[in-house]
């Protein structure tokens, strides 16, 4: 799994179920663990039409996803609390050059 991509796409992500109480042990925030590793700043949502701030670093699943391992290994992108709060049956679009960054801990920052 790579640590950091940028879908040069549009990409359909859904929010991860049961991750709105995890906290990155190392980097404090989810939103701050996605500027370590993207080294990008979060400005807006990450989600196609929104204007909104990004206040979180939200857990997405890449249900339409190719390699079939990023359909089930959550990674994180800016987004607004609105766009977080949708059920993880809620499918929504991204906008194009999102960056990507893998949610793994151990795999990241350490454990």
């Amino acid at each position: 799994m790579k640590v950091m991509y940028k879908s040069s796409k549009s990409a359909t992500v859904t929010n991860a179920n049961g991750t709105a109480e995890k906290k990155c042990p190392n980097c404090g925030t989810w939103l701050d663990h996605w500027k370590l590793f993207s080294k990008e700043i979060a400005g807006v949502c990450s989600i196609l039409n929104c204007k909104n701030d990004a206040e979180v670093g939200a857990h997405v699943l890449r249900p339409l996803a190719n390699p079939e391992e990023y359909k089930t290994h959550p990674y994180i992108i800016p987004m607004c609390k609105e766009h977080n709060g949708k059920s993880s049956t809620d499918q929504m679009k991204t906008k194009e050059n999102t960056t990507f960054v893998w949610a793994n801990v151990k795999e990241t920052c350490g454990e």
